[in-house]
Order: structure tokens, then C-alpha cells, then sequence
């Protein structure tokens, strides 16, 4: 095989020398590593990926089962990282929480209110018009209790990930 088959065939992958680099006839070994994923569509069989547990744990898991895989990665359950698990599972502790305190998910006829961020502080906007992703409040009251009972700084980290 001539080398340009090679770049050709493992273009993407990284090369490593291993302890023995040099022989005394002149090879070299290498290793070739497979490039890690860049986002969950990436995965393929035997990558490993993370999951969010049915409790709110996080668990480490292979692809081994298309069908079950492909589930969890439809549904926003599957990450590369523990790290990213972890900060989706405490965003939905608090959208759950906002919940609780009255909100609902989708915008109602007349005038809504929700959680924004404005200079560094979580501020309660008055809205006409529904925005992807948000959790609306029929009264302003109901939204500052959220807030009051939840806490502004753990807002403000997992809804808008400000450190």
C-alpha cells in the first residue's frame, strides 16, 4: 500500500510512535487512533457515549445497540462528555422546578412572562410572541416566586451558563 492510500483511507485518524519508533532496518511503527466523535451523530458501533439515567444520574455506556442508541440520541439523552450530562441534567432539575412554580411550556394567548438575562442578573420579560425553548408564567408574581424559591445563581448557571 503507498502512503497516499493511506491518507486517503485514515486521513482523519491521529498518528502515534510507539516505544519501539525506529528499527535498526529503518521502519517506523506507528499506531493509528481513531478520531474521537465531534457531536452525538458521529457515534458509531463500540464508541462510547453518556447517558442521563431515568433517576437523574449519569451513566457511561457503548453503542453496541443501534436501535437503543439512535432512542436515547433522538430524545437529547445521549453526550460525549460526563461533564455535559451533568450540566443537562441540572438544567432540567431547574426547568422542572420553573414548572412547579407555574409555568407551562408553551406560550398562552395574551401577554407571558419568563426568565431572562440582562447585564449578569435574571430579569422577568414580558412577552407577546413565544420563543423556542422557554417556560412562560401567566403572572409576574408566579415568576419572581420561581426565581425567589429556586435561587438567582442557580439560574442564571444552568439556564443561561453563566459561571
Amino acid at each position: 500500500m503507498k502512503l497516499k492510500d493511506l491518507i486517503e483511507q485514515y486521513g482523519e485518524y491521529e498518528v502515534s510512535k510507539t516505544k519501539s519508533d525506529w528499527c535498526d532496518a529503518g521502519h517506523i511503527t506507528l499506531e493509528l487512533n481513531k478520531p474521537k466523535p465531534k457531536t452525538v451523530w458521529d457515534l458509531e458501533h463500540g464508541d462510547e457515549y453518556v447517558r442521563i439515567t431515568g433517576t437523574g444520574g449519569v451513566s457511561e455506556c457503548e453503542v453496541c445497540t443501534k436501535i437503543t442508541y439512535d432512542r436515547q440520541r433522538d430524545v437529547g439523552n445521549v453526550f460525549l462528555t460526563k461533564e455535559e450530562a451533568e450540566k443537562d441534567t441540572e438544567r432540567r432539575k431547574v426547568e422542572t422546578l420553573l414548572l412547579k412554580y407555574g409555568g407551562h411550556r408553551w406560550a398562552r394567548e395574551g401577554i407571558n412572562y419568563r426568565l431572562g438575562l440582562q447585564y449578569n442578573m435574571v430579569v422577568i420579560c414580558k412577552d407577546m410572541y413565544p420563543l423556542q425553548g422557554a417556560i412562560y408564567f401567566d403572572l409576574e408574581q408566579e415568576a419572581q416566586k420561581a426565581i425567589d424559591e429556586i435561587g438567582e445563581d442557580r439560574i442564571k448557571r444552568a439556564l443561561f451558563e453563566v459561571k
